[in-house]
């Protein structure tokens, strides 16, 4: 994406780039894709077949089971947000407004804590509010959702990344592609392999 390789985001506005990305990709199953006109560019298989439809439900279970708990953490701070944030690819999040925001206001403290008590990996109800809030940061930069842009004011740069994560879960929605579970009922897996399911 254009916010976390841009060198590399602005070699692909080429048709001659994107034609040799391609070829190569070719020859690996895969393909170039992106999200929308103007998104970020990612790769997906050239072609699913029958043999490949179980592994593909499994990962996409993954991915809405890894990836799931961030559209939590992003619809909240859209929400603590005092600027009307949309959480899109540019934008900024700096660690100290947002901190300001959930100490005044107790509807975004009670969220916090739940989302400590449920998805932010590393948060604790021990921690303050400010320590939870950078674990949740760390958290979306760790599947980079978001990039630390400046370290001195703690300010994140929400990257492109945002908008596969969208397209992603609004695909597994539109299409019923995993049944198993109810579409509002997420679960989260720790780095130990246990799961926690949250229902929003």
């Amino acid at each position: 994406c254009d916010q976390r390789y841009p060198e590399a985001f602005a070699s692909l506005e080429s048709e001659d780039a994107q034609e040799e990305v391609t070829r190569w990709l070719g020859k690996l199953g895969m393909q170039l894709a992106r999200v929308g006109d103007v998104g970020p560019w990612f790769m997906a298989p050239l072609k699913i077949t029958d043999r490949h439809s179980s592994q593909l439900k499994a990962e996409l279970r993954e991915f809405r089971d890894t990836h799931g708990p961030a559209v939590l953490m992003l619809d909240f701070i859209r929400q603590a947000s005092h600027e009307r944030m949309t959480c899109s690819p540019g934008e900024r999040i700096q660690l100290v407004a947002l901190e300001t925001q959930v100490a005044s206001t107790t509807t975004h403290a009670a969220r916090l804590r739940e989302l400590v008590q449920a998805v932010i990996s590393g948060a604790s109800a021990r921690f303050t509010d400010r320590e939870n809030l950078r674990k949740l940061m760390d958290h979306l930069a760790k599947y980079g959702y978001v990039t630390l842009d400046n370290r001195a004011t703690e300010t994140y740069l929400v990257t492109g990344k945002v908008e596969q994560l969208y397209a992603v879960l609004a695909f597994l929605d539109e299409n019923k592609v995993i049944e198993d579970e109810e579409p509002d009922q997420l679960e989260l897996r720790d780095d130990d392999g246990e799961s926690q399911e949250l229902q929003d």
